[in-house]
């Protein structure tokens, strides 16, 4: 069999190319590092980024616990003391202020415009895995793709995913894009078999999330700040959802929701023209919003589209005003006791001696004591105000559907 040799000249062409374009983006990853390392933080056994020449820096909220000053290293080799600004638990993200002497200034990354990511895009991930960085006083870089964007992955609710390794003590470094720019801020990895090792993705926290959180972040004090919700409306479950929207399903009096001007069967299509493709994209999208937040929900209504702009407001827990017998011999189901005056229990009907038998439309079944605990926790810290709790109580050998709101 013979080779057509104009094949064989466009096929070395091609190989010499290939190598030209690899020469080149060595090159260019070369000269990323060179430009990244010296904005590099080495904090607690973890890794951080300095995003503006003031000193003014980014972690994860798990690198720094529950501590307040640090001494911390820049990647240039210069040590600082820092302190920490504000905290996200929930986003896992920390702002932290470095102590520069007065007019003194130090390198920093840009955040970049991670809502330009697409998949397959090059990503560098920057950070001081296993504390390598003790070692050789220098960050570890490595080097990737973006495999998804807007990822639900545990607390991270709006997250970029990598196959750059991660590992122990990446965790606060910058995910870095081809222009130098912190798109994102490393903090979870995929792990199998209880290893605590990289399996091939990581989790970064979304540029766009931390321009969203980075003014609240520095106005708190050393304080935390808070994620919000939609207050006042139930969503259909999971399994009852329409293609790309989210359903409502009911919506409490007076609440903001109601204020807003959303109804009982509207389907949510998209938050500040983001598109819901499901329930888990619709919590991820409100999972990143501050309290206070404004957001435009797109509608849909019959054959109509509407706009509906509401606040989202932070949780903020109530009493329902139910009081609880104790559990008495192998019967762990809840008996209501007694019943607040005035109370939301009060207002949606329940009676003493009722005994629940479902709770936001699940059956309770409760075989042991620690789930009855797990149960009067919940309904103790977990019901926020304009909730909306369904439900079913047994009086005598009668089942009642009861709607509490809670205020």
């Amino acid at each position: 069999m013979t080779f057509p040799w104009s094949r064989l000249g466009a096929a070395m062409i091609s190989v010499g190319a290939a190598a030209a374009f690899a020469a080149d983006d060595s090159a260019d990853l070369a000269a990323i590092c060179v430009k990244v390392r010296p904005a590099f933080v080495f904090i607690a056994g973890g890794s951080g980024v300095v995003i503006r020449p003031d000193g003014l820096m980014l972690t994860n909220d798990h690198v720094i616990e529950n501590r307040r000053r640090f001494d911390v290293r820049l990647g240039d080799g210069r040590s600082f003391k820092a302190k920490v600004v504000g905290r996200d638990a929930v986003g896992d993200l920390a702002a932290l202020q470095l102590d520069l002497p007065a007019g003194e200034t130090v390198p920093h990354l840009p955040l970049g415009d991670s809502e330009a990511l697409r998949v397959g895009d090059e990503a560098v991930a920057v950070g001081n895995p296993f504390a390598l960085g003790v070692l050789d006083q220098a960050p570890t870089f490595t080097v990737g793709i973006i495999s998804a964007v807007h990822h639900t992955q545990g607390s991270y609710t709006e997250c970029i995913v990598t196959d750059a390794e991660l590992n122990p003590g990446n965790s606060g470094g910058p995910l870095i894009n081809m222009a130098g720019e912190v798109v994102g801020i490393n903090g979870q990895i995929s792990t199998r078999y209880g290893l605590r090792s990289n399996t091939g993705l990581g989790f970064a926290i979304s540029s766009r999330q931390v321009a969203m959180w980075l003014p609240l972040l520095e106005q708190a004090a050393g304080g935390e700040v808070k994620h919000a919700r939609l207050a006042g409306v139930e969503f259909e479950s999971r399994d009852r959802e329409t293609a790309a929207s989210v359903t409502v399903k009911d919506v409490a009096e007076g609440s903001l929701a109601a204020e807003a001007g959303f109804l009982t069967g509207d389907a949510i299509v998209a938050i500040d023209e983001a598109p819901v493709a499901n329930g888990h994209r619709f919590a991820g999208l409100l999972g990143i919003y501050p309290e206070g937040s404004r957001a435009a929900f797109l509608v849909r209504r019959g054959e109509e589209e509407v706009t509906l702009e509401a606040v989202l407001t932070a949780p903020q827990r109530c009493r329902t005003g139910i009081d609880l017998e104790r559990p008495q011999g192998g019967d762990l189901l809840p008996v209501v006791e007694a019943v607040e005056p005035g109370s939301s229990a009060e207002v949606a009907g329940l009676k003493p001696g009722d005994v629940i038998v479902a709770f936001r439309g699940r059956r309770l079944e409760l075989p042991t004591r620690d789930a009855r605990k797990l149960f009067d926790r919940a309904l103790r810290t977990t019901i926020n105000v304009d909730d909306i709790v369904p439900l079913t109580v047994r009086r005598g050998t009668t089942e009642v559907e009861l709607r509490l709101i809670a205020k």
